[in-house]
């Protein structure tokens, strides 16, 4: 929901007031069978964000296994030495950039190690190539991946990993029902895909709401099968977050889910975005404040924990604060409209009215359709400017074209009533007003404060005039 938000000190801004959840967060990954006969499971992960406000899921990276052969993985015989030692090689680096952070030249290089591993198998090292696309994906490479995604594939049919690669790029290029098609044959045709069954519970969920019984079902088979899978529980509790709705005990629940992925592993972040969300629905802003600065300490590539924290501090004037969560958020999506327009209220509390115009303009520009934009650009001219009759006529041009994008839409009729309303001229004029007074809407009240200009200017130049007339 956007809404209109006031904080303290009645600093009025419009921004899409809704804190933000890893909703989709799909993750990939891949298992094949040790050589020494037992079953190890490798496990990276990727992610994509929904575009209506929903973003990443965390990375779960396990360790590499002592030696490689085709299990299920559809590689042709055992796994060479060579191709196993250059697979632990960029497998390691591989995790090191999972921690340390990714950038274009980490990507190529190990998606190069990870080549030359299946260079060194012939060509036929399933596994291999799939994490070589996955390399390329870390850094946006998209097609590079894909061609990989279904290189793999080629070699065997029922990789999970690149199955679910591909789900995740139809998904980013708006394809839903091939990501969904990709996700269900996934788990068709690998009935231990952990991936699969989240990515499906999370597009179920996206689709038909929190309270789809198959997304929790296929939470849960996820968890059968590895019951250490953090990103199943993240998406869990996200669930019981969804259905709290008149039933607060959820949010209990979805808080003991929180508290088990914790335990498996304090250090992974998106759990904490999620439990901050659980506190901003108990109410609990300063420890909602708590989990998502920590969310953004663990990953700060965590786009939503930034937007979270930014909410929050803006909302208790901590400009400052809000101003480098939102300029965080920002570089990490240049195109995300509501970031903008947070760092541009975050910019106004610190007086900074040009950087909080160009913000706003940059909304703007990314979705001119949507109203929020210009009711700030409004506001900025009427509040923040000069004060000059151009600048007040700029803000009421910025209200029409508010009003233009937001009349019949129930959203908005609070903020529309409040720039159109308007009294009696002199009820409006009245400096003192009871409580059933009428207020003059934003639009009548640029046209007195005008009027008055115009008077006191006119007062000015007779008083000019008369001294002229009359020197002393």
């Amino acid at each position: 929901m956007r809404t209109l938000t006031k904080n303290p000190g009645s600093v009025t801004t419009m921004r899409n007031n809704t804190f933000r959840a890893a909703v989709l967060a799909l993750t990939a990954s891949f298992s094949f069978a040790a050589g020494c006969g037992s079953k190890n499971k490798e496990e990276s992960t990727t992610s994509v964000d929904d575009e209506q406000e929903e973003s990443s899921g965390g990375s779960k990276s396990g360790g590499g296994s002592s030696s490689v052969k085709s299990g299920g993985s559809g590689s042709t015989g055992a796994v060479s030495k060579q191709a196993e030692a250059d697979w632990k090689e960029a497998l390691a680096a591989f995790e090191g950039a999972e921690k340390s952070g990714w950038d274009s030249s980490k990507c190529e290089s190990i998606s190069g190690q990870f080549a030359s591993a299946n260079k060194a198998q012939k060509g036929k090292f399933a596994e291999a190539i799939y994490m070589s696309g996955l390399a390329l994906d870390r850094c946006g490479k998209s097609e590079q991946a894909i061609k990989a995604y279904n290189s793999a594939i080629e070699i065997n049919g029922k990789l999970c990993g690149a199955r679910v690669g591909l789900g995740i790029q139809d998904f980013k290029k708006g394809n839903e029902a091939g990501a969904y098609a990709n996700f269900e044959r996934a788990v068709r045709d690998d009935a231990r895909c952990t991936e699969g069954y989240v990515n499906l519970a999370m597009m179920q969920m996206a689709r038909s709401g929190a309270k789809s019984e198959d997304a929790l079902n296929n939470l849960r088979r996820a968890l059968a099968i590895d019951a250490t899978y953090l990103p199943a529980f993240n998406q869990m509790a996200a669930l019981f977050v969804g259905r709290a709705e008149g039933n607060a005990k959820m949010l209990d629940l979805a808080a003991v889910v929180c508290r088990q992925a914790q335990l498996i592993n304090p250090n992974y972040a998106p759990i904490y975005n999620t439990w901050g969300l659980i506190n901003v629905k108990k109410q609990n802003v300063f420890d909602a404040l708590r989990m998502f600065e920590r969310a953004s300490q663990l990953d700060g590539s965590n786009f939503e924990a930034h937007m979270n924290f930014g909410q929050i501090t803006l909302s208790f004037r901590g400009y400052e604060d809000a101003k480098k969560a939102f300029a965080k958020a920002v570089e990490l999506k240049p195109k995300d409209y509501d970031a903008h327009v947070g760092l541009g209220a975050a910019l106004r509390g610190l007086g900074d009215a040009e950087g909080a115009k160009k913000q706003y303009e940059e909304a703007k520009g990314i979705e001119a359709s949507r109203p929020e934009a210009y009711f700030n650009l409004g506001i900025l001219y009427q509040d923040y400017m000069s004060g000059s009759v151009p600048d007040m006529k700029q803000a009421v041009s910025y209200y029409d074209q508010f009003v233009q994008r937001a009349s019949g839409k129930t959203e908005y009729k609070s903020t529309v009533d409040d720039i159109e309303r308007k009294c009696d001229s002199s009820e409006a004029k009245k400096k003192r007003k009871s409580s059933k007074s009428c207020r003059p809407g934003r639009r009548q009240n640029i046209q007195l404060a005008i009027e008055a200009m115009a008077a006191m200017a006119e007062m000015e130049k007779m008083q000019k005039q008369s001294e002229s007339a009359n020197p002393q």
